[in-house]
């Protein structure tokens, strides 16, 4: 098992991960953080959520960003 940290960032602001989770491999890290930014997605009104995921040296993995593009038709009210 290795520990992973997931570092947050949306609506501007940036969480830490200070305590980590022992999991098996990169791959399970990966889905974890993939499984963080979507429930941050669906509850948050940032656009932006990046999930950053760290090794116990504090050495970047990988990120993962889910970004909400949202066109300007789309925001036109309907009549």
């Amino acid at each position: 098992m290795s520990r992973f940290f997931f570092d947050l960032t949306h609506s501007g602001d940036v969480y830490h991960d200070a305590r980590g989770t022992n999991l098996p491999g990169l791959r399970e890290a990966k889905e974890r953080a993939f499984e963080i930014v979507r429930r941050l997605v669906v509850g948050a009104n940032s656009r932006d959520v990046v999930c950053t995921i760290r090794d116990i040296t504090g050495g970047e993995l990988m990120q993962i960003r889910i970004e909400c593009v949202i066109s300007a038709e789309t925001e036109k009210p309907q009549h």
